[in-house]
């Protein structure tokens, strides 16, 4: 995949922008604080219709504006338009100038994999904000894995609500019990297939990475032990679990509470990895996120880099570029061009005060 053609208009600090991008390694230069990251924000919103920064859409919009406006033009084959508008009312999508009724429709037509240096949060962060990490990145593969986690929020939210009530209706949770366990299926087995499929290639990517011989892994933390009938073995949980639901007014148990483990040599790597290995870790995850998303479009996500190479060594600044600079197409934020990225001809650009030129390369 590769994104030709960035549209902004009220993004941000971005009354008005426009720049072209070039297939292979894009660099954004510039000092802090002038619209570098919000550059690579608005391709991750077309990609996931939604910020990684912001849980408020309204405050994408800049400072004094009704609506904030972002399109591309990108190309894997075949070339395709993107077009999301943020309003007061909520958010428009459109594909080739066509409206999109769902966000489901709109998420993968643009897959971008995102290296920051916010990323080392997630071996600390709360399990939601790891089961949203699955969530957004099994979603760009697959539109029905959307659609079942979006029908089990609110079919959770229904029995929450219910199980609230003084004397709740056992009819009706068995009922509600039934259409979750539909969407709990779709869920657990998608969520399992990932974690499998990234723990294929992560501890390859690792050591190539890290000149480093740990094993590194993922374990997926769930309720069901995969080891019977996957829908015999929802139902009796539900069965078990309604004494407690009831004790404690809320669904105890489900796909809702997965987590995922980072383990090195089958410990915590939180518990005893250092800073270096856990960056190590998380970019080494981020290219086995480019490889899932490869094998099940058949497309190579555009890799975006925010200011990501100023946090490693010249080595390993070195040995990531030279994976990166395989793919099709990546963007690089940095105050400056890198040194070992002059002899690979890169498309240079800076930003100044919400706005870009190109400098250099493929002029």
């Amino acid at each position: 995949m590769i994104v030709s053609h960035l549209k902004l208009r009220n993004f941000r600090n971005y009354e008005s922008c426009e720049a072209d991008f070039r297939p292979g390694i894009n660099v954004i230069t510039g000092p802090n604080a002038q619209g570098k990251t919000n550059l690579i924000e608005s391709l991750v919103c077309l990609s996931l219709t939604k910020s990684h920064r912001l849980r408020n859409d309204l405050k994408l919009i800049r400072d004094g504006s009704e609506y904030a406006d972002i399109s591309c033009v990108c190309n894997n084959g075949r070339r395709k338009r993107l077009r999301m508008v943020i309003h007061r009312e909520g958010k428009s999508l459109m594909y080739d100038k066509q409206m999109l009724k769902r966000t489901s429709e709109f998420i993968g037509l643009l897959n971008v994999v995102l290296f920051s240096p916010d990323d080392l949060t997630l071996f600390n962060d709360a399990p939601k904000d790891r089961r949203k990490v699955m969530d957004q990145e099994i979603g760009k593969v697959s539109s029905a894995y959307i659609r079942a986690v979006s029908r089990y929020q609110n079919r959770l939210k229904e029995k929450n609500s219910l199980l609230k009530q003084p004397s709740p209706d056992a009819t009706l949770l068995d009922v509600l019990d039934e259409k979750m366990i539909e969407e709990e299926m779709i869920i657990l087995q998608e969520r399992k297939r990932f974690i499998e499929e990234i723990n294929e290639v992560l501890p390859g990517i690792y050591r190539e990475l890290s000149q480093e011989e740990n094993s590194i892994r993922i374990r997926y933390e769930t309720f069901v032990s995969f080891e019977e009938d996957l829908k015999e073995e929802l139902a009796r949980i539900h069965r078990t679990n309604r004494e407690k639901d009831m004790e404690y007014r809320f669904s105890t148990e489900g796909v809702h509470r997965d987590d995922m483990t980072f383990l090195m040599n089958e410990q915590s790597i939180p518990d005893i990895a250092s800073q270096g290995q856990k960056r190590m870790t998380v970019l080494a995850f981020k290219m086995a996120l480019s490889d899932y998303i490869r094998k099940h479009t058949g497309e190579e996500p555009v890799l975006l880099l925010d200011d990501v190479l100023s946090e490693l060594d010249s080595d390993r600044q070195k040995r990531l570029i030279a994976r990166v600079q395989k793919a099709p197409q990546c963007i690089i934020t940095a105050t400056e061009l890198p040194d070992m990225i002059k002899d690979l001809h890169p498309a240079v650009y800076e930003v100044r005060q919400g706005r870009i030129r190109q400098t250099g390369g493929h002029l």
